[in-house]
């Protein structure tokens, strides 16, 4: 696991925030660099369908839905478009439905815990994110959501 770039000792203001912008840049482009060579076409229609969006949309929001067999390297591509992002210093926040999917991905948490999505869930169940809670201004920041 990659040491924390920054001094969590001295960290001041909000620090999800601080966590999600503590990569080493130069190492994720090295990573974009070499992993973009490896994408077939269709991974890399894909890539680069993303990467415009988070590069040049204009605010609103784009939802992708990624499906195909397992071992075609979904998980793969979703790592590398994370570090495209990083490495021009944007957050990205990535997440599955369960804690095992998390481990895959680069920075990867659980829904639930990522955004406060109530255990068990209810009909009437609300994630638990105010205005002035430093969660809000990380979702606010945030570029891309995997």
């Amino acid at each position: 696991m990659p040491r924390p770039q920054g001094d969590w000792n001295v960290r001041v203001g909000n620090q999800l925030i601080a966590e999600q912008r503590d990569y080493d840049l130069n190492a994720l482009q090295q990573i974009v660099d070499r992993g973009e060579n490896t994408l077939n076409a269709e991974q890399r229609q894909l890539y680069d369908a993303i990467l415009e969006c988070v590069d040049f949309g204009q605010g609103h929001g784009e939802a992708f839905f990624v499906h195909s067999a397992g071992g075609c390297g979904k998980t793969y591509v979703c790592n590398l478009i994370a570090a495209a992002v990083r490495a021009k210093g944007k957050i990205v926040l990535c997440v599955a439905s369960s804690g095992i999917a998390s481990l895959l991905l680069s920075g990867g948490r659980t829904a639930h815990s990522r955004f406060k999505i109530p255990i068990p869930i209810h009909e009437g169940s609300t994630c638990n994110i105010k205005k002035s809670d430093p969660w809000h201004e990380l979702l606010r920041q945030t570029s891309l959501i995997i």
